[in-house]
């Protein structure tokens, strides 16, 4: 199964768990953004859950927190 960012599927933050990750690393959003390559404003808004990750920007995420895609992400079917 091929992810895309259009219509058919959807990558879904966990947020409570991204907020956890960053409290126990002790990494402000900044930090993340700058570890992942993403922009702030990009990380900002997925911490809000007004914006869903890409999946390339999802990957970029768990390389930078060090988590498997599922501890962080669910994929949902439109």
């Amino acid at each position: 199964m091929r992810l895309r960012s259009g219509n058919d599927m959807k990558v879904l933050i966990k947020t409570e768990k991204l907020a956890e990750l960053m409290y126990r690393k002790g990494w402000t959003r900044k930090h993340v953004a700058q570890q992942a390559g993403i922009g702030q404003v990009t990380m900002q808004q997925i911490c809000r859950g007004e914006r869903n990750p890409s999946p390339p920007v999802a990957k970029k995420l768990t390389d930078a927190l060090e988590v498997d895609f599922s501890e962080l992400f669910v994929i949902q079917s439109d």
